[in-house]
């Protein structure tokens, strides 16, 4: 095991020892918020046919071009319709969005431009028509066999249009994974239980299960357990049985009663890490039950969230098979100051200035347990540990809570 890490460090390690949970196939309908495990190509030409963007009539430009304004009307072109022909070049057809562009047809003139009269349309003589205005031609937007969606994309609105258009009616995805959440410590008392003066709320399981929630993994059962190994040792087993990966806050620092880690060895867990050279979350634990990842988080509210989103989120998003998501970074717009050689994790309020920059606004905690001013914020700021004064237009790179 590694104790006393870097941030980049135990990053490193976490994503060269977490596995990839294997794909299964789902119905379209169970996909969504699902990260997809193959490539998806497309089945033919998008559009598959040259077809309309607006209502009014298809024509050849050529004979508009001539000189002609009148155009008697062949028929009605209809989306869904097969498509039909044009007899006469120097007649027109009615035609609706979306609809097939009728063969022997070059151009497309809005109904705006058009008037009706006996017979037929007239354009109006100060409309001038480019020549293939308003067709979406066949293929132009990719062609057979191009690549539509890669492997690690998680599945949205948008690929679930493409998915659809496809005929992928059963794509491969990462799983949706059971995680097991077990909060520790004698103090915590449930949402049913009036808190003595000495002891607290459980806050920690409802924070980790809905930040995990909102970033995709829906299936999280929460439990306590007491400062007790037997007990925690009892919990524990239970918890690692029924998921496919473990989250415990509390109880992996060097107090007489920070039970977890030696709990997890003595069940079979194989350490990978204990503590990081960070603030808040010094004491996290990493390591692996058999082949289900297990994070010991520190029992501070404001360490948990931020070890949960910094090293967990993105740990199971790369076991669902996602891609990792480009780095996002903000300006800072007052200094800060911090002297530890830690990295610091500093929460901040994010905005945009009038060019589009975004920037943070640092919202120091009190402590590593004010989690009452975590409400202010959306995510928080990774500033390094090889300095101490970081001005007002640093460029730190940012976690958002909830993307």
């Amino acid at each position: 095991m590694q104790t006393e890490l870097t941030v980049a460090q135990a990053d490193r390690l976490i994503r060269e020892t977490v596995p990839a949970w294997p794909a299964e196939q789902v119905a379209l309908h169970a996909a969504t918020g699902r990260v997809l495990r193959q490539n998806v190509l497309a089945e033919r030409d998008l559009p598959p046919y040259d077809r309309a963007t607006m209502d009014g009539i298809a024509l050849v430009w050529r004979s508009w071009s001539s000189g002609q304004r009148e155009f008697p009307l062949e028929g009605m072109q209809s989306a869904g319709q097969a498509p039909g022909a044009l007899s006469n070049a120097g007649a027109a057809w009615r035609i609706a969005t979306g609809a097939p562009i009728p063969s022997g047809a070059d151009t497309v003139v809005p109904v705006e431009r058009i008037g009706d009269t006996k017979g037929g349309v007239r354009i109006n003589d100060d409309y001038r028509p480019k020549r293939g205005q308003f067709i979406h031609r066949q293929g132009s937007d990719r062609r057979a066999g191009a690549l539509l969606l890669k492997e690690g994309q998680r599945i949205g609105g948008v690929e679930m249009a493409l998915l659809s258009a496809n005929g992928v009616a059963q794509p491969r995805v990462g799983p949706d994974p059971r995680i097991a959440l077990v909060s520790t410590g004698d103090e915590l008392v449930g949402l049913d239980s009036r808190p003595e003066s000495w002891q607290v709320r459980s806050s920690n399981g409802p924070a980790m299960s809905a930040l995990l929630k909102r970033h995709g993994f829906g299936k999280v059962a929460a439990a306590h357990a007491p400062d007790d190994p037997d007990v925690l040792a009892q919990r524990i087993r239970k918890a690692l049985s029924e998921s496919d990966a473990m989250i415990l806050s509390g109880g992996v620092s060097k107090g007489a009663k920070d039970y977890v880690p030696g709990v997890l060895t003595r069940l079979g867990a194989r350490p990978i890490l204990h503590r990081i050279r960070q603030r808040p979350g010094f004491p996290l634990w990493f390591g692996m039950h058999a082949e289900k990842p297990v994070f010991g988080l520190p029992g501070n509210p404001v360490s948990s969230l931020v070890c949960l989103r910094r090293y967990v989120v993105p740990a199971l998003n790369q076991a669902q098979g996602a891609q990792p998501p480009a780095p996002e970074h903000a300006t800072l717009t007052d200094e800060v100051g911090f002297r530890p050689s830690l990295t610091w994790f500093l929460p901040v309020r994010l905005s945009t200035d009038r060019d589009g920059r975004l920037l943070a606004q640092p919202r120091q905690t009190n402590t590593s347990g004010d989690f009452a001013s975590l409400a202010q914020t959306d995510g928080f700021a990774q500033l390094p540990a090889n300095r101490t004064r970081f001005p007002a237009g640093y460029t730190a790179r940012i976690f958002r809570w909830n993307a």
